[in-house]
């Protein structure tokens, strides 16, 4: 999800009067219903340049299950034209922890979970530095690229001619187009397909800047936002989400008509992946509302980043103890103040630079006096799914209503993974899918976990929880909402949990030279950016938990 513009009001006006009245912007020479034959954007490629690249269609919240209902039912011409007869299909592809958007995107971008490139989410509070942050306003969305600490998928290729078309990470692309000016006051206006349609109008001019450079286009990331907007103002299993779908598929289908006639379309790599999935919220359940006047805990309301000095932003945080943030509605995180000899009669709070022990959450003081044990009141509300919580290095636990799990991956990033069960007898739902020895406290790899969890209703979960909490932003408990709900008051859709068909699962498809033509299985995101460095003969990055898809076990479909 990306912010408004904040212009002055009658420019604005003026702006998106104008914009409404476009029927296709610069660069498109055919009308949206003309798509099938193409827009006309003149694709032609540099003469004489070597004609290797890969063009990423990141769509923003795709629901995998109507995705395939649709694809099944002949709803998507463009997408199984161009995507699922000529290549790889991966139904079920996993998204990462938390699933929202701007921890997404940077994941998808750098190879690597969101713990592990330390974006958790549109905003987050980062306790060291008494920063909060929302890239939702315009005096920071474009902090993203500074607040990452992983390099991008344009950075692997620093000497070809790259691209991102409205695609928030983007550092190290040689052309960024943002679209303000032009697509600001339609998104102002919920006139999310026509933002889209200014998108997609930028491959024309991209391709344009690529003849004058004499450079064809390595890597093109493209973000069309039209699905994401619709399901949070209808829900998913709306008509107005599946219409959205049909756009994206209209729009997909132009791009993909118009690199035919440029004679690209067999010899460049195809990608089309979403950050995160979708699913119906029926009931709001306001977080922050419950931890005041509920729970008593006073949330801060301070919204601080780098326009105040330090000094003056540690002395205002001193006086706070909860910080709370969250995104997609149904990720939730309190960062939490480590209370001086919790659970005595002391008083006070120690710096924010030191979190929370295991044991202070569970005596918790409050304000009016006494204590509370806040993973399992959390945890026991019918609201909330799940949450989890840091016990050490490389270690954390994951709670529900019906019991808890400890993950401990003693070897760090990268090392086998143990699952122990501390309270309740099968926390997660995992006694028919997860091998008893496993159950028993058996380590296997990060890969195993995904493998074992990808049927259940937490896939994937060991190894992407403990990596969420190597972040310094990520929450001293992270909240995760029951199906059905949210942790605001307003959308229809939301996501940033961690089931299946509602927050995780979302579908890959690759097409072009070198992609074979399969069904894909236990394929995560952050697999694109290592497997499209593979085909277009770029350099791998560094310190991936992605890993490149053109292995022969990664194609297969499981027996």
């Amino acid at each position: 999800m990306m912010p408004p513009p904040r212009l002055n009001p009658l420019r604005f006006l003026a702006a998106a009067l104008l914009a409404a009245t476009l029927a296709v912007p610069s660069g498109c020479g055919r009308r949206m219903g003309d798509a099938a034959d193409g827009f006309g954007m003149d694709l032609t490629p540099p003469a004489d340049a070597r004609q290797r690249g890969a063009i990423i269609f990141i769509v923003d919240g795709v629901n995998a299950a109507i995705f395939r209902e649709m694809l099944d039912a002949g709803e998507l011409p463009a997408i199984r034209e161009f995507f699922l007869d000529r290549g790889l299909y991966v139904p079920q592809a996993v998204g990462n922890i938390p699933s929202v958007t701007l921890a997404n995107l940077p994941a998808i971008a750098t190879g690597r979970f969101p713990g592990h490139h330390n974006i958790t989410g549109i905003n987050w509070f980062d306790r060291y530095a008494r920063i909060w942050r929302n890239y939702e306003t315009l005096l920071q969305k474009n902090r993203l690229d500074l607040d990452h600490n992983a390099p991008l998928i344009y950075q692997a290729c620093p000497d070809a001619f790259t691209a991102s078309l409205f695609f928030q990470p983007h550092r190290g692309a040689t052309k960024f187009y943002e679209n303000w000016m032009s697509s600001g006051p339609l998104y102002g206006l919920a006139r999310y397909e026509a933002v889209d349609m200014v998108t997609v109008s930028r491959f024309g001019e991209m391709m344009g800047l690529a003849r004058q450079r004499g450079q064809f286009p390595r890597i093109v990331t493209a973000y069309l936002l039209t699905t994401d907007f619709r399901a949070y103002g209808y829900g998913v299993s709306s008509p107005q989400y599946r219409k959205a779908m049909h756009y994206v598929d209209r729009l997909i289908g132009g791009v993909c008509r118009d690199l035919r006639a440029a004679g690209l379309l067999e010899t460049i790599v195809l990608a089309f992946v979403s950050d995160h999935s979708l699913g119906d919220v029926t009931t709001h359940f306001p977080m922050n509302a419950f931890l005041r006047d509920h729970l008593g805990l006073p949330v801060s309301d301070l919204r601080i980043h780098e326009n105040v000095a330090y000094p003056q932003r540690r002395a205002l945080y001193a006086n706070e103890t909860v910080v709370t943030y969250g995104s997609g509605d149904r990720y939730w995180a309190l960062c939490l103040r480590k209370p001086v000899q919790a659970g005595s009669d002391a008083a006070g709070f120690e710096p924010w630079d030191i979190r929370p022990e295991p044991s202070d959450l569970a005596t918790w003081p409050l304000p009016a006096g006494g204590t509370i044990d806040l993973p399992r009141t959390l945890a026991d509300r019918k609201e909330i799914d799940a949450i989890a919580y840091a016990t050490g290095p490389n270690r954390c636990r994951v709670r529900t209503a019906d019991g808890e799990v400890e993950f401990h991956q003693a070897d760090g990033r990268g090392g086998e993974i143990t699952y122990c069960l501390t309270h309740g007898t099968d926390p997660l739902g995992w006694i028919d899918h997860v091998p008893a020895e496993l159950l028993a406290g058996g380590a296997a790899s990060p890969d195993a976990w995904l493998a074992t969890t990808h049927a259940t209703q937490y896939p994937d979960l060991p190894a992407q929880i403990v990596a969420y909490f190597r972040s310094t932003r990520a929450g001293d408990i992270a909240c995760f909402a029951a199906p059905g709900y949210d942790f605001r008051t307003v959308h229809n859709g939301g996501h940033g949990g961690l089931r299946p068909y509602d927050d995780m699962f979302t579908p890959l498809l690759l097409a072009g030279p070198g992609v074979p033509r399969t069904t894909g299985h236990l394929v995560r995101t952050v697999d694109l950016t290592p497997t499209i460095l593979d085909l277009v003969g770029c350099p791998p990055l560094p310190d991936l938990d992605g890993q490149s898809l053109t292995t022969v076990p990664w194609w297969t479909t499981p027996d």
